[in-house]
């Protein structure tokens, strides 16, 4: 299933991992000609896990075999809210051991949403539509849709920074399709550590351009994974389901060799991720890392 990279650090965390962008512009700001963004990321990861489900673990896989994962999405700013899509998929190495006389091409997402900043409250608030389709399942499986809704809140306020601290999102998801209208829920922290902004450090060559993102994420389970996993035999019920703890360090290529702004921005990084099942009838303990590369205009 999709990796939320915009609400998991792991996940999302996907995590999908969403590299920091932000960095120092000329003076003279550059401006877009239209308010359009673009953006696309590759990411190399040891295991696909979703929601605390491994859906690249098969029995004698010995070697972790590697998942290939991609993303690429477009953004329009309006008066009236942000307005975007994108898709994502998955290519796992050893997906024809799962799904025998398959190929290896595992998964498809499709998504759009709409987001508006309520200023007044510091709240962001972000509805979408996500298709999920997995090519080597074919039939009734082939394809689910949820429907979400993630609230994000600004807390720069409360601590009087230019930033946001711990930057707190709740997401609520809807499979209104397998997953017989069972929900997903998830509350989410982060923080951005960028070193170039320690005193001291404004200078040094490698560590100015690093920025270290340790995240906290609670999945809840609202007779949502009795559908999808396959550790057990779990009864259909609300439960907490995993704390996934996760720690990126990410790059910032374009800063480095000073590629200029309107050329877009281009970042490294590299994630470790810890999911701790906490539903463990459904769920096991997963330990993952991987690389990716992500450009944004």
């Amino acid at each position: 299933m999709l990796l939320n990279r915009k609400y998991l650090l792991a996940s999302i965390l996907l995590l999908v991992v969403s590299a920091p962008m932000a960095r120092a512009q000329d003076a003279e700001e550059w401006s877009k000609p239209v308010e359009l963004s673009f953006s696309l990321d590759y990411t190399l990861v040891s295991d696909y896990v979703f929601r605390g489900i491994n859906l690249s673990e098969y029995a004698g896989e010995g070697r972790e075999k590697l998942n290939h994962q991609m993303s690429t999405g477009i953004e329009l700013a309006t008066p009236v809210g942000n307005f975007g899509g994108y898709f994502w998929f998955e290519w796992f190495a050893g997906q024809q051991k799962i799904t025998p006389g398959s190929g290896n091409l595992q998964e498809v997402d499709y998504v759009v949403y709409w987001n508006y900043d309520i200023e007044p409250i510091a709240i962001t608030l972000e509805l979408g539509w996500i298709a999920y389709t997995l090519p080597p399942v074919g039939g009734d499986a082939y394809d689910t849709y949820e429907v979400y809704a993630v609230l994000s809140y600004d807390d720069s306020g409360l601590f009087s920074t230019q930033e946001s601290v711990l930057n707190p999102y709740v997401y609520y998801g809807l499979d209104y399709d397998l997953g017989n209208n069972g929900s997903w829920i998830e509350i989410g922290i982060s923080h951005d550590f960028a070193l170039g902004e320690i005193a001291g450090l404004e200078a040094a060559p490698v560590i100015k351009d690093l920025t270290i993102s340790p995240s906290l994420v609670l999945g809840i389970d609202h007779r949502y994974l009795d559908k999808f996993a396959v550790a057990g035999s779990g009864r259909v019920s609300t439960k907490l389901a995993n704390l996934n703890y996760g720690l990126a360090i990410s790059y910032d290529l374009s800063g480095a060799v000073g590629i200029d702004p309107k050329f877009g921005s281009l970042s490294l990084a590299g994630f470790l991720n810890f999911s701790q099942a906490l539903r463990r009838d459904l769920l096991n303990d997963e330990f993952y890392g991987g690389m990716s590369v992500s450009y944004t205009w």
